[in-house]
């Protein structure tokens, strides 16, 4: 009986209280829940942290290449429509891939992601590594657009440098009409031929059979086209020339010096340990006399600095491979070896670079014929037509 009837006041105790309650809520009387009820009778205490969120890596080079119409990486499968733009390093802003160097159209060189002109990099084989696309080489005359000033003209002038005899030396130079101090470039020193002059290289203006041309606009339409990386010309007077070591002080001290001081180029500040260090974006090379002295003065004393040779029309030392084999030099590589003969020069010329030619290949392991080697024949005789085909086409598969 006494459990029933505490039972019962329980549950009217319980009515009550909830009566008071709903009468309060209609008063609009702020009732506390159970837990603010708790949390009031404790100690306040520091706000919990809220859930750390992860750290997003920082924007890295992506290495591989994006469809330019699916936007997807070819070989992730990454999706990226570029639609934010790129910044001036040319990294997309929304996933941070970085454009510069990867894909460019076969045609146009232009990257079709993010518009950008790129060069072509032919390799000795004549395609270009990046998009494949083959190089548009001649073996006889260029066409008439090569002798044509372009839109774009590039910058040349002379300078006069001092030898180690005393002797004032006439070197002209030629410039890529883009040219950016933020841009380093390749190096290309050119001797001339007997009767010749530095600027013969330039814009020199040589008669020939098609009128008067000057290498120039060669240059101005290779870099239009951009048929190679960027490159620029030095040509320098070899009158008086001697046979080794003729030209080897003028070249290491004189002429390399001045153009790491005055370009921006791979060959630092021209110490010996800079050139050294910038040798494979360093080309030496001639035509007729000026070839025979690349072979006899550059090629077998000055390894450890060059890097790349093109020879034009000529070569009478046909045992210079021995210097390449010797213990100073034998374990330089030889990044190309360019020569050329016209078809319709003197007979004896041609067979004598030929020879030098095939001299170097058969005896001088790090070189090979249609590796880092090439002889071109040329369908012009011992002239200029035939020289300014040569340097195009070596320029396209030296750099």
């Amino acid at each position: 009986m006494k459990r029933k009837t505490t039972l019962l006041l329980g549950t009217v105790l319980a009515l009550v209280i909830c009566v008071v309650l709903v009468a309060l809520r209609a008063a609009g009387a702020a009732v506390p829940s159970a837990a603010e009820s708790v949390s009031e009778a404790l100690p306040h205490a520091a706000e919990a942290p809220a859930e750390a969120q992860p750290e997003l890596p920082e924007a890295t080079p992506h290495q591989h290449s994006f469809d330019p119409e699916t936007g997807m990486c070819t070989l992730c499968g990454f999706a990226c429509e570029h639609s934010a733009g790129f910044d001036e390093s040319h990294r997309c802003l929304d996933c941070g891939w970085q454009c510069r160097n990867q894909i460019h159209d076969p045609e146009t060189a232009l990257c079709p992601v993010c518009g950008e002109a790129f060069c072509h990099h032919f390799g000795m084989d004549g395609i270009c590594d990046v998009c494949g696309a083959k190089a548009p080489l001649y073996d006889a005359e260029l066409p008439d657009r090569f002798f044509e000033p372009s839109e774009h003209e590039g910058r040349h002038f002379r300078e006069i440098l001092t030898d180690a005899d005393g002797l004032l030396r006439d070197i002209a130079v030629w410039l890529p009409w883009d040219y950016s101090e933020d841009v380093r470039y390749n190096v290309v020193v050119l001797m001339h031929g007997d009767g010749g002059q530095a600027a013969d290289w330039t814009d020199e203006p040589e008669n020939t059979y098609r009128g008067e041309i000057e290498f120039r606009h060669v240059y101005d339409r290779i870099v239009e086209e951009r048929l190679c990386e960027p490159f620029l010309i030095v040509g320098i007077s070899n009158v008086t020339f001697r046979y080794p070591p003729g030209g080897e002080a003028f070249l290491r001290e004189k002429v390399l010096p001045y153009i790491a001081e005055n370009f921006s180029t791979y060959l630092g500040d021209g110490s010996p340990e800079a050139l050294a260090a910038g040798r494979e974006h360093l080309a030496v090379g001639g035509l007729s006399r000026g070839s025979m002295y690349t072979y006899s003065c550059v090629m077998p004393r000055c390894l450890d600095i060059v890097g790349n040779f093109c020879c034009f029309s000529n070569g009478d030392n046909s045992r210079v491979y021995t210097a390449l084999n010797s213990k100073e030099f034998r374990d330089y590589p030889i990044l190309s070896y360019i020569a050329s003969y016209g078809m319709m020069d003197e007979q004896q010329v041609g067979i004598a670079h030929r020879n030098v030619y095939r001299s170097i290949c058969n005896n001088v392991e790090r070189v090979t014929d249609g590796d880092n080697a090439r002889m071109l024949a040329i369908g012009a005789g011992h002239n200029f037509i035939m020289w300014t085909t040569s340097l195009y086409d070596a320029l396209l598969l030296m750099f």
